[in-house]
């Protein structure tokens, strides 16, 4: 292009009538900058077409004639005179000529003809003042030349002297920066006058002015005074804002053991205006494992009450007023363990199945052909038989373009309130979650609170009125200074940061902003409130955390205010953290150290040890430098999480390019054993990946649940997920390194009182031998020398049995190649409960059974409740009932003509007439049609 000067560029072509053969807009052509060294190519800056489907792109539409930068549009921002002027360039098809007297213009009601005399051949440019005066507002724009037009939007304020902020918003932040104009460049001196009473005064500058405007709490009208030439005074429009101040008590809840008792107590609640809180009122979850007398309706500060007998969770809700009337509602729980040991909980507890937790990362476009969440549905039983308890779903929300299995997967978000068309409902959603918590599953949602996308409307209008949008601030608009993990950071040609390594379309969200986070706190709570979701995994979790404080890095912007609210809402909630967990300060995050998340990524372990894995003894021993982490752990609650591949990374099968499938095998039985929160990524567990050529298609193309992997892969992921889910010695912070005798070997135990964990893996392709010398002195079982123990290996369903002489026995063990033996040591021989493993089903016929089908209750044994599948080919009459051994029926849990397909239900181990059953056998007896089917179920208390 041609320089001008001041900052102009032009350059002459020759396009096609009709636009861009083939183009991406039919009839037009898109087009972009390009400035050396500025890796952000921006948009045509007075061009109001562009294309947000495709980064951005300026488009033009090619006709005869051509309308092209009809100014001032929705991209040339605030109009500041009543009478602005209407310009654009109009170019002819070659060698013919505009007929001028067709030119005419509707500026909102008002019509304008014979504007001929108004364009210039020469230039090619009309322009044309609007003689009738505009109001402030926005006003539509057509421009008509023959059988060609263009049309936009100029939002018009204006007058002698203007406030352009855009008013009418709701804010928590005391002060707000009003920008002006005012016409006579003269005029210096401007008062800003607020709700006709107060006034501060500040200067003009060329026209132009910015004051600092303090907000008392209500509506907030300014307006800005000056005195005009002729000594008039003349007075903007108003512009308000609303400041709300919350009044609202702080409700909180926590627990004291007493003995006998447990004393709730509500004393830590305050209240932001008296300091005291004057009402309280208390009541338990309806699916406590046993209601407790004395809760529902107290409305004491402390209320004691007798300490329950069954072993479990319970839940409590309290609502605290202030002398005002106001209200705030929190929600915490206690445990009962299964000895009867009290545990009370601070906003960094994490429940049990959190500290149990197997974690399955999903991506709905790759779980199943059709990529929706309805196909998916079918697919929960399947998750539940293979074991793991917790879904990590990536982002549901409706993108900027819709979600793909390639460089698209769901990260673009542009609407925090919907579910992507492409998915299916919000609807669909809600019966998803509804669907996985009926079979034990808990779901977390996926979310970017690092950004959103550039089509997000806080953007859009943000772009468009700059500073002068409430929405401006929500946004990162200068460089800060902070550990990018070798992103950088780049600025948009209109002010937007984000990392260079992601994309222009994914811009930073400002957490520092009140009013920002308020709003994405608000979005969060409403996720969990209207679908009942049951935690959520924070993407990009270090670029805020990184970013507050200026570049300081804490938790006081994003971190430590969003658990707070989530945890008073719901206390069982899950955050999961893409950000460092091992490593120097990144003991930050975690809500032990006053952080905002329960887990954090080993990216160590994966990056460090895993990936780059040899099958070497440096490897091995790598390996557990990693694993061990110098044994720290920022608290009790804190996780660490660890995986084998992800939606970014390569598919392990393919790492280790192994045909036979089986080195995958055991860094898997480590990751499943060792302390932290093992993940699944979608289709892991059956190999698939390792034949696909394409990098997207192996990480995130539709899974060949058929893979050469699976007869293989799949048992082993099942057992290893059913060893943690029922022995809880693998779920604690406890690690201690065993020497094996042999370097290809890899031992270590995992001690807990009466059930210590043993675990040897091999990790070469030859079998191995291996004699593990146990010691009384790090076990946890108190053993008696000369006394038989059993070492019940779990994943080989065998038992060995150890003699202590002087506090050390020998255990010897036999392991396969590429093989494993987890034990736990114990007076008696354990047993791995193997659910049986469901089938890989997918697309519309997944949901219809094909036979009658009762499976086996989950878990088993259960206390104190246990979920039901079982399916039914065609409609039938079903009848589910329990009996216990005398043969008499304990509870009618079924009793209805039902539809073809896959159903669950649960059962609390609860009787017909509302008691509880005691601990023993049970049997759970189906009939439908001619099908007869019986099973055994333990509930153990």
């Amino acid at each position: 292009m041609t320089p001008l000067g001041n900052n102009t560029f032009v350059r002459s072509a020759r396009l096609r009538l009709g636009g861009q053969p083939g183009g991406v807009i039919a009839g037009a052509y898109q087009y972009k900058f390009y400035y050396p060294g500025v890796s952000d190519w921006p948009n045509d800056p007075l061009n109001h077409l562009f294309n947000p489907k495709d980064n951005n792109d300026s488009f033009l539409y090619i006709n005869h004639p051509t309308v092209y930068h009809l100014v001032p549009n929705e991209r040339t921002g605030v109009v500041a005179g009543t009478n602005p002027t209407i310009s654009a360039y109009l170019f002819p098809k070659v060698g013919v000529l505009i007929d001028t007297s067709s030119i005419s213009l509707k500026v909102g009601g008002r019509s304008y003809a014979g504007l001929g005399r108004f364009y210039n051949p020469a230039t090619q440019q009309f322009s044309f003042p609007v003689p009738d005066r505009l109001s402030n507002g926005v006003h539509r724009v057509i421009l008509s030349v023959g059988s060609s037009a263009d049309s936009v939007s100029i939002t018009v304020q204006a007058g002698f002297v203007q406030i352009t902020n855009l008013g009418g918003f709701v804010t928590r932040n005391p002060q707000r920066t009003l920008y002006g104009v005012v016409q006579d460049t003269s005029v210096h001196s401007v008062a800003i006058v607020r709700n006709d009473a107060d006034t501060v005064f500040t200067t003009a500058s060329s026209g132009k002015f910015v004051a600092a405007g303090q907000l008392r709490e209500g509506t907030n009208t300014f307006k800005a005074v000056v005195r005009g030439a002729n000594n008039s005074i003349q007075v903007s429009d108003p512009v308000s804002y609303t400041f709300v101040v919350n009044h609202a008590p702080d409700a909180d809840i926590y627990f004291i053991d007493a003995g006998p008792n447990v004393l709730l107590s509500a004393q830590g609640s305050t209240d932001p205006d008296s300091g005291q809180v004057s009402a309280f009122l208390w009541s338990q979850d309806s699916r406590n494992p046993q209601q407790i007398v004395g809760v529902n309706g107290s409305k004491g500060s402390q209320v004691s009450v007798t300490r329950p007998a069954i072993p479990g969770e319970y839940y409590f809700t309290l609502i605290a007023s202030d002398p005002d009337g106001n209200k705030d509602t929190t929600r915490n729980f206690f445990t009962i363990l299964e000895n009867g040991t009290f545990q009370g909980s601070t906003r960094a507890t994490v429940p049990r199945w959190v500290k149990q937790g197997r974690l399955y990362e999903m991506f709905f476009k790759s779980f199943t052909p059709q990529g929706t969440i309805n196909a998916a549905i079918p697919m929960l039983p399947y998750l539940r038989s293979l074991g793991v308890n917790i879904l990590w779903l990536m982002p549901i929300m409706e993108n900027a373009s819709p979600i793909n299995t390639r460089t698209g997967p769901g990260y673009n978000i542009k609407n925090l309130l919907k579910v992507a068309p492409e998915y299916g409902t919000n609807d669909d959603f809600k019966n998803f979650v509804s669907q996985a918590h009926s079979l034990g599953l808990k779901v977390i949602l996926d979310v970017t609170p690092n950004h959103t996308s550039y089509q997000h409307p806080f953007v859009i209008e943000a772009q468009q009125y700059r500073e002068n949008s409430p929405h401006w601030n929500f946004y990162q608009h200068t460089i800060i200074q902070h550990n990018t993990n070798g992103l950088g950071q780049s600025i948009t040609s209109d002010g937007f940061v984000y990392y260079s390594g992601f994309s222009s379309q994914l811009l930073n969200y400002n957490w520092s902003d009140i009013d920002a986070r308020s709003y994405m706190i608000e979005v969060y709570k409403w996720w969990v409130r209207e679908f009942d979701i049951d935690g959520y995994r924070f993407d990009v979790y270090w670029g805020p955390h990184r970013r507050a404080g200026g570049g300081v890095g804490n938790e006081l912007e994003m971190g430590a205010p969003v658990r707070k609210a989530l945890k008073k809402l719901k206390p069982d909630i899950f955050l999961l953290a893409e950000d460092d967990g091992t490593g120097s300060g990144t003991e930050a995050i975690f809500a032990d150290r006053n952080g905002g998340v329960d887990a954090g990524y080993d990216w160590s372990l994966y990056g460090g040890a895993i990936k780059p894995f040899f099958f070497d003894v440096g490897s091995i021993e790598n390996l557990h430098t990693r694993y061990f982490n110098s044994n720290f752990y920022p608290g009790p609650n804190a996780s660490y999480l660890r995986f084998m591949e992800n939606h970014d990374e390569e598919r392990i099968v393919y790492q280790y390019r192994d045909s036979t499938y089986q080195k995958t095998m055991p860094v898997a039985t480590t990751i499943f054993t060792v302390p932290g929160m093992p993940m699944i990524y979608s289709g892991q567990e059956v190999g698939h990946g390792f034949s696909v050529s394409d990098f997207y298609l192996r990480t995130r193309g539709v899974i060949d649940w058929k893979s050469p992997g699976k007869s293989l892969l799949l048992p082993h992921y099942q057992r290893l997920t059913q060893i943690r889910a029922q022995f809880s010695s693998f779920s604690t912070q406890k690690f201690v390194r065993l020497s094996s005798g042999n370097e290809l070997v890899y031992a270590f135990m995992r001690p807990q009182g009466g059930n210590d964990g043993i675990v040897a893996v091999n990790f070469s392709p030859t079998p191995q031998e291996v004699t593990l010398s146990l010691s009384s002195s790090v076990l946890e079982t108190a053993v008696q020398d000369g006394k038989i123990y059993y070492a019940s290996d779990l994943y080989n369903d065998t038992a060995y049995t150890v003699r202590f002489a002087g506090g050390i026995a020998s255990l010897r063990l036999a392991l396969r190649p590429f093989g494993s033996s987890v034990c736990i040591l114990s007076d008696s021989v354990k047993r791995l409960n193997l659910p049986v493993l469901l089938s890989v089903r997918s697309g519309p016929e997944a949901a219809v059974a094909t036979e009658f089908r009762l499976n086996q209750n989950y878990p088993n044994p259960f206390n104190p409740s246990t979920t039901i599948a079982y399916e039914i080919p065609s409609e039938s009459d079903v009848t589910l009932r329990v009996f216990n051994v005398l043969g008499e029926e304990v509870a009618s849990l079924v009793h209805q003509r039902q539809e073809r397909g896959v159903h669950s239900i649960q059962w609390n181990g609860v009787t017909a007439r509302g008691t509880r059953c005691s601990s023993g056998v049970y049997f759970l007896h189906m009939v439908a049609g001619s099908f007869v089917d019986v099973k055994r179920m333990i509930l153990l208390k």
